[in-house]
């Protein structure tokens, strides 16, 4: 698939499906026309590279709905000057890091994306070389090091961990933690965040347990947590009554999602494993940590960078304004692009279509930018700051705490 070229005023008579049908029309009934049609590119063209077509097609057409809502093409009554110009990735690093270099031959002065770990690493190399500035959407760790032109504006595991550590040491004086996680990458990498962070803030580890991805009964691991001696099977219990355990902990992090940690914590309480605080990730923002009984998560911290039932008006304004593009509710990568495409058109507005490196500049002073996935600051590191949402279940309900 072709570049695709869209001025935002195309919106003002334009629906959502009707876009879409012109994306089509462009990439595939003329793709080899698409990019000679492109005009020479102002400082208000905004560059997107996504994938919009193979194995993460449905992540990249969501994306795309979130840009396109940011840079105002379903806004009638403004008048808009951006244009955005959409290479598709097709999935592949080689292909994306190609787009790069038609973006920047098209004059445009920003990027945004891609999203997956190695199309983003491609494509931030050459746009480093042909010193482009690039807003990546991704979680790859070190991405910014790259160079001093790539930035990044997504959830990271870092900001997570670091979220759900100064909450719980700050706000709940909390000092003694363990950690029961999934033996994969990701189980592996926020239990090494976790520890390391607790330690950096004066905290303590006082154990760690791994279990095995798609295990469903972690008995052994919590008895191990518990300081509950082994026993013989078929002797779990005296008279009914499981061992006394002695943790030794106040809180425990279990970085898995929502689904598996619904089966874990009643075997927790199983095993008296309570009066402790659990803690975890984005990934048990979903309604299936309720599926079981809710009443084992009581009082449970949690962060995510977006939340539908937030009391913060800008987040409902964005719900609306997206349900009334496309139909459908947006999650939460749909609000991290929808913010990093906001930023990159306000700063195109500010600059008057300046340069690249004004615009570069401008991403440099972003401090407190309010979005709907909390406020974005771009340190000297460039690798976004983003104050994200912690939750917590009360009454059987996900509610938001600050």
């Amino acid at each position: 698939m072709g570049k695709r070229d869209f001025t935002a005023k195309v919106g003002r008579c334009c629906s959502a499906t009707l876009i879409v049908i012109l994306c089509m029309l462009l990439a595939i009934v003329c793709p080899g026309a698409a990019a000679e049609s492109i005009p020479a590119a102002d400082g208000y063209a905004v560059g997107c590279i996504l994938p919009l077509s193979g194995r993460n097609a449905a992540y990249g057409n969501r994306a795309l709905d979130a840009v396109l809502l940011a840079a105002g093409v379903f806004n009638a009554a403004k008048e808009t000057p951006i244009r955005v110009i959409i290479e598709d990735s097709q999935s592949e690093a080689a292909v994306a890091g190609a787009a790069v270099e038609k973006l920047a031959r098209a004059g445009v002065t920003c990027i945004l994306g891609p999203l997956g770990s190695q199309e983003a690493l491609e494509a931030a190399k050459e746009a480093q070389r042909l010193k482009v500035p690039i807003l990546t959407l991704t979680q790859r760790e070190g991405i910014t090091e790259v160079g001093d032109h790539v930035f990044r504006a997504f959830l990271t595991a870092a900001m997570q961990v670091r979220t759900v550590v100064q909450y719980a040491q700050a706000e709940l004086g909390l000092r003694r933690f363990a950690i029961l996680y999934p033996n994969d990458p990701y189980g592996q990498e926020m239990a090494r965040l976790f520890r390391e962070e607790v330690r950096r803030k004066g905290g303590d580890i006082r154990k760690e347990k791994s279990y095995q991805a798609g295990q469903t009964d972690v008995g052994e691991e919590i008895r191990a947590l518990g300081g509950i001696a082994p026993v013989a099977q078929g002797m779990e219990t005296v008279a009914g009554i499981p061992p006394k355990p002695n943790p030794g902990f106040e809180a425990l992090f279990i970085p898995d999602f929502s689904f598996r940690v619904a089966t874990i914590a009643p075997q927790l309480a199983y095993y008296d494993i309570t009066g402790i605080r659990l803690l975890g990730t984005s990934g048990w923002d979903s309604p299936e940590l309720l599926r079981g009984d809710p009443g084992h998560l009581q009082g449970s911290v949690f962060v995510d960078a977006f939340f539908t039932a937030s009391y913060r008006p800008e987040v409902n304004d964005f719900i609306e304004a997206f349900y009334t593009a496309y139909g459908r509710e947006p999650d939460t990568m749909e609000a991290l692009v929808y913010d990093a495409a906001e930023i990159a058109v306000k700063l195109l507005l500010e600059n008057r279509g300046g340069t690249k490196e004004a615009f570069r500049r401008g991403l440099m002073q972003i401090k407190g930018h309010r979005g709907v996935s909390g406020k974005t600051s771009f340190p000297a590191s460039r690798d976004a700051e983003k104050d994200l949402f912690i939750l917590t279940v009360r009454d059987g309900r996900i509610v938001q705490v600050k």
